[in-house]
């Protein structure tokens, strides 16, 4: 890349790459063309990689056909439908520096939601990557990384896998830590040779503990390099800021690429797709054949002109004139073997969500459980990585006592469950309803089956609705004296305007007593 030929199998020079890293390579070099629509160097630069010239074809005819291959981007694509699925998260008890630059969290405009996702594909492309936690300088000159200094705080940095060529690690109690790290970074610099022109220059960065070194490679002679060294820093953290986000694997730079299987499929399926474009751009036009053209006085056959204000004279005798078509068996062969590679490539991502070879929800939901426990595996080194992000950034920021135990990244893993029924609603509802559940528990299940906001948060819901339940008592207290207040301000009223004359007190008859008077009058009665 960019002409860099510097040694790698050299453990004696900065640029010595690991050998696990050294036998990826050609793999990474396949994704990121994929990534890239084959326009990794210009458009369509990187064709002639998975193309090459057939024996005797002319260069022209070679050309044309590269010009006319269309890759697909099937492998691109998938890849950014899965890191759709990790997009839906919370950043729980974030340091407040972080809170602040939330909306630019790399120095280069990037917010929370853009870095993470950026960060995800390139996990999945590459089978991890790497993220380092870097703090402004205090004197405001450019850190180790050319970062412009525009306020002091800390920052992220990510760095592809391939750039990151060597690395110690040890471990202390089954304890991970990293002794040194080497990461090259290209860096553009002013050409000598001309006043407006640049070249890439790779400059090595080797992060210790507590300490970074700059080096370049110079060339001593024709064959031989040597180390230069640039500079040399000191950082505030006893530790190398740099954590590994693995697709697979939590190990430092371990690991396989995910989607290295549905990257041989693309590149197949366009090879395959250009051949189908080759046959059909020189065989599907039908080629005049006539047999007995008459000669010309000058030796030769009368030039052949097609049109529909044209004749063609042939001898009565063995004269024939006809179109030569193929028979399309080839044809409809590769029609048939590239439907078989994309349904191969359905299945090694997601389309089948959404495709239109699925027939039933239930068929979808099982080819979900294909890549329910990849996601799964996302989700905990996503979640791993960035509570040691938050944690470095808290540190680099002295607000270490911001830090909780639920400091963190919460993602919902729950993304391709299936959703609920409104029976199965509706039992939830009926079980909280008899007591027989708590109120989170529904709330969670609900979120889980897709009926709530997957960014909910059931415990902030929660306090929100004891404060509603406070508010409505408060307001019916309130409403209550109101009313008992105004009853007695009208009985006040009605006494002032009442007329003031005296009230015989009334006897109250209860059904069936009698009353003395009665008794007498039934005495007399009976006398007489």
């Amino acid at each position: 890349m960019h002409g860099i030929n510097h040694p790698v199998n050299d453990p004696t020079l900065v640029s010595y790459h690991r050998p696990e890293l050294v036998t990826l390579l050609p793999q990474l070099e396949q994704a990121y063309d994929c990534w890239t629509l084959l326009n990794a160097d210009g458009i369509g630069a990187a064709k002639s990689k998975y193309l090459h010239k057939e024996p005797a074809e002319p260069q022209n005819a070679y050309i044309s056909r590269l010009d006319r291959s269309t890759y697909t981007p099937i492998y691109r694509d998938s890849i950014r439908s899965y890191a759709g699925l990790l997009s839906r998260f919370q950043v729980i008890d974030a340091p407040p520096s972080m809170e602040r630059h939330d909306d630019n969290v790399d120095m280069q405009g990037s917010s929370m939601q853009s870095f993470l996702t950026s960060t995800d594909e390139m996990a999945l492309r590459d089978g991890g990557c790497f993220v380092m936690v870097d703090m402004m300088p205090e004197n405001g000159n450019d850190n180790f990384f050319d970062q412009m200094n525009d306020g002091r705080h800390p920052y992220f940095i990510s760095i592809k896998r391939c750039d990151v060529i060597n690395w110690q690690v040890s471990y202390n109690r089954g304890i991970e830590s990293i002794d040194m790290v080497t990461v090259r970074q290209l860096r553009t610099v002013p050409d000598p040779e001309g006043v407006f022109g640049s070249k890439v220059e790779p400059i090595y960065f080797v992060l210790t503990p507590g300490t970074v070194r700059t080096f370049r490679l110079v060339k001593t002679d024709v064959s031989r390099w040597s180390n230069q060294q640039i500079d040399e820093i000191s950082t505030s953290l006893p530790i190398v800021p740099l954590v590994w986000y693995g697709a697979t694997t939590s190990r430092f730079a371990q690991g396989g690429l995910p989607m290295d299987g549905l990257a041989d499929l693309s590149i197949q399926h366009f090879q395959m797709r250009s051949d189908l474009c080759e046959l059909l751009h020189k065989c599907a036009m039908p080629v005049p054949v006539r047999k007995g053209a008459p000669i010309g006085a000058d030796g030769q056959a009368a030039p052949l002109i097609l049109g529909p204000n044209t004749a063609i004279d042939l001898p009565a005798e063995g004269g024939e004139f006809t179109f030569a078509e193929p028979s399309g068996k080839s044809l409809q062969r590769h029609q048939e073997e590239i439907r078989h590679i994309e349904e191969l490539m359905d299945r090694s991502s997601l389309n089948f969500l959404y495709g239109a070879n699925v027939k039933t929800a239930t068929e979808a939901s099982l080819r979900a459980s294909q890549v329910a426990s990849s996601v799964s595996a996302l989700v905990r080194n996503k979640a791993a990585m960035f509570g040691v992000l938050m944690r470095l950034w808290a540190w680099y920021a002295g607000e270490q006592s911001s830090i909780t135990d639920e400091s963190g990244l919460a993602i919902n893993d729950s993304l391709m469950s299936k959703p609920l029924e409104a029976s199965e609603m509706a039992q939830l509802v009926n079980l909280y309803s008899n007591g027989l559940m708590s109120k989170q528990t529904v709330l969670e299940e609900l979120q889980r089956g897709g009926v709530l906001d997957p960014d909910l948060v059931v415990r902030d819901e929660l306090e929100r609705i004891d404060e509603d339940r406070v508010d409505q008592q408060e307001q019916m207290l309130e409403d209550g004296d109101m009313k008992l207040e105004q009853d007695l301000k009208r009985a006040e009223e009605f006494q002032k305007v009442a007329p003031k004359q005296p009230v015989e007190p009334k006897t109250e008859q209860v059904p069936g007593k009698k009353t003395e008077q009665d008794k007498t009058a039934q005495a007399a009665k009976v006398a007489q």
